[in-house]
């Protein structure tokens, strides 16, 4: 007779499955209803004093009063960021593992990088936009070349040096470069604010940076701005040219900084998080904050972002290829 006992045992164990997968979302449901009841970790792909760090920190402190505890920011620098995205990429879904995104790690990277572990688009629920940051090609104020038009001879008869501290910086300079006709040869930094400090020491000729990185020294009248990649000009430096203004009619790279989860965050803890982060956003003091380090605060939707994120990525492609970069 033919034994009916490893039927059984098949069901039992396909039932036993069913329920462990049934308490498994019964209990991600039971934690997205709780969300928050911990600390959140924000993991900012750069080092302290990029424009990503600042806005991360400014975001975090706000998030922390409306969510009610805390908010830490975690600098995970390297790799142009990629190592700090990755991190997250891999990390729970949860809710309490996030990811300060940017132009950089999830628009650019893999324009740069080869073998991105991640992509920027679609390994991650984008929550929020938090600011756009204009670009500000800037040069060491007592340098002989101070305009585009100085910089484009100077490159004819000596040999010019750019840094770029972020993919975005890197794209955005070569880009410049290849439209504008300079000739110059790239110094690659961690980040911008050692890609500042070479420029104020001459080891460097030029700098496309965020504007929140140089805003200061530019105040201060020890780096001149030269052009400013923005739809209009800056109200705190208006003398300062726009890229469009100088015949660039096309220069359409946005910088941009964002709040992301792991793929897979469980729906109400996005929407959780994207209606206190909106709400932060539309504070009049975190947007005081990030208008002083010279970003625009740009909140938009879930929708909103999650398309603007793939479109970002397209683009920026699309200009590092053009401008002759290549991943390394």
């Amino acid at each position: 007779m033919r034994s009916i006992l490893p039927g059984r045992a098949a069901r039992r164990a396909a039932v036993v499955l069913a329920l462990a997968c049934v308490g498994l979302a019964t209990s991600t449901l039971a934690s997205a209803k709780d969300y928050p009841h911990k600390a959140i970790k924000i993991i900012v792909p750069f080092t302290a004093g990029s424009a990503t760090d600042t806005a991360g920190r400014v975001l975090a402190n706000a998030l922390a009063a409306r969510l009610g505890v805390p908010v830490v920011v975690e600098n995970k620098a390297g790799a142009g960021g990629t190592i700090g995205a990755a991190n997250v990429a891999a990390a729970p879904a949860d809710g309490y593992t996030l990811v300060l995104t940017s132009s950089s790690t999830h628009s650019a990277a893999s324009a740069l990088v080869h073998k991105v572990p991640y992509d920027g688009a679609e390994d991650f629920v984008h929550i929020v936009r938090i600011a756009n940051i204009p670009l500000m090609l800037v040069v060491k104020s007592d340098a002989k070349a101070r305009t585009l038009t100085a910089l484009r001879a100077a490159s004819k008869v000596q040999s010019l040096h750019y840094a770029y501290g972020s993919a975005t910086s890197q794209i955005a300079a070569a880009t410049f470069n290849s439209v504008a006709g300079v000739d110059a040869t790239g110094v690659p930094y961690k980040s911008q604010p050692p890609a500042v400090t070479d420029l104020l020491g001459g080891q460097v000729d030029f700098l496309f940076a965020d504007l929140s990185v140089v805003k200061s020294f530019v105040s201060a009248g020890r780096l001149t701005g030269v052009a400013l990649s923005a739809p209009g000009r800056s109200k705190e430096f208006p003398h300062v040219p726009t890229l469009q203004e100088l015949g660039f009619k096309n220069f359409d790279l946005v910088v941009w900084v964002g709040l992301a989860g792991p793929k897979g965050l469980p729906h109400q803890i996005v929407q959780k998080l994207a209606q206190e982060s909106t709400a932060a956003l539309k504070d009049a003091e975190t947007v005081a904050k990030l208008s002083a380090a010279g970003m625009e605060v740009a909140p938009n939707t879930l929708e909103e972002h999650r398309l603007f994120a793939q479109e970002q990525k397209r683009i920026w492609i699309a200009r590092a290829q053009a401008a002759g970069v290549k991943p390394e």
